[in-house]
């Protein structure tokens, strides 16, 4: 046991976990209290362990998740291995390493699915902004006749990229309010419906296909979202899922202030939004 303990810790960082489970940490490594509501962060992240100042509590990256979800370490170690696919074995004897071995060629395909559709949603924004560009250009300078079946078609189509494009960049607020879930105070996450959504469009442009299996899970994650309850949580078994799945909220924003801050924001600000949040810049 003790083994693996070493093994997760040298393989993750206590800012992936923090950030994993919903936490944003500030540029000084601090996170606001997990264990109590404030407004200054006073929890600091070390590379593998935290203290928490308010509480005068800390431990290492595997405490601190099992705090979290209200698990034991075990279960904890259980988890983060899933939830990053870590190619480490929880079992031992003759299967260990067919066991890494696997669980590596799965993060390998893994991160190959998630650079397809980071590359197929970039291209189809990209795609959409330009013919809804060409669209706005023939009914601004009249090239067709106001009325006529080309400038109505120039509007139909116009208004389609525009849908589009709302839904891929998350301008649509009113759907996609929370990308990332906040398990401590039962506040589900939009991200899996949004992915239902983009996959949709992707398919029907022809860009990027998802598998059933894929489906299937992402499905499963947003109904769990729908219903769910405070203090639970679910791995999505699809890893470039959760990498969508990140909040740049903190989990103790208040609800006016999230509101405010999404007023404020336009398409172009939600998109660079969600670009962090994927990590593709």
């Amino acid at each position: 046991m003790s083994e693996v303990f070493r093994e997760i810790k040298e393989s993750l960082t206590m800012r992936q976990v923090a950030e994993h489970l919903g936490f944003p940490v500030n540029r000084s490594g601090f996170i606001l209290s997990p264990f109590g509501k404030e407004k200054t962060a006073s929890c600091k992240l070390y590379r593998n362990s935290y203290y928490d100042f308010s509480t005068a509590t800390g431990g290492d990256l595997i405490k601190f998740a099992a705090a979290i979800l209200n698990i034991n370490n075990w279960e904890a170690c259980q988890y983060l291995i899933q939830a990053f696919s870590l190619p480490i074995s929880l079992s031992g004897g003759a299967d260990r390493r067919e066991e890494i071995e696997w669980r590596q060629r799965e993060r390998q395909r893994q991160e190959e699915r998630k650079q397809e559709f980071k590359a197929a949603l970039l291209g189809e924004i990209d795609s959409l902004k330009r013919w809804a560009d060409i669209y706005r250009t023939a009914i601004e300078k009249r090239l067709y006749e106001p009325f006529s079946d080309m400038w109505g078609y120039c509007i139909n189509q116009l208004q389609k990229a525009e849908r589009k494009l709302d839904i891929l960049c998350t301008a649509d607020q009113g759907a996609y309010r929370r990308m990332k879930p906040d398990a401590a105070a039962g506040l589900s996450s939009d991200c899996p419906q949004w992915l239902l959504d983009t996959l949709a469009i992707l398919a029907e442009d022809g860009v990027f296909q998802a598998t059933q299996s894929e489906l299937t899970e992402i499905q499963a994650q947003r109904d769990f979202e729908l219903n769910r309850q405070l203090g639970k949580d679910r791995i999505c078994k699809i890893e470039w899922v959760q990498g969508v799945s990140r909040n740049k909220y903190g989990p103790q924003e208040k609800r006016g202030e999230f509101k405010r801050k999404q007023k404020k924001q336009t398409r172009s600000e939600r998109w660079t939004e969600l670009s962090e949040i994927l990590s593709f810049q």
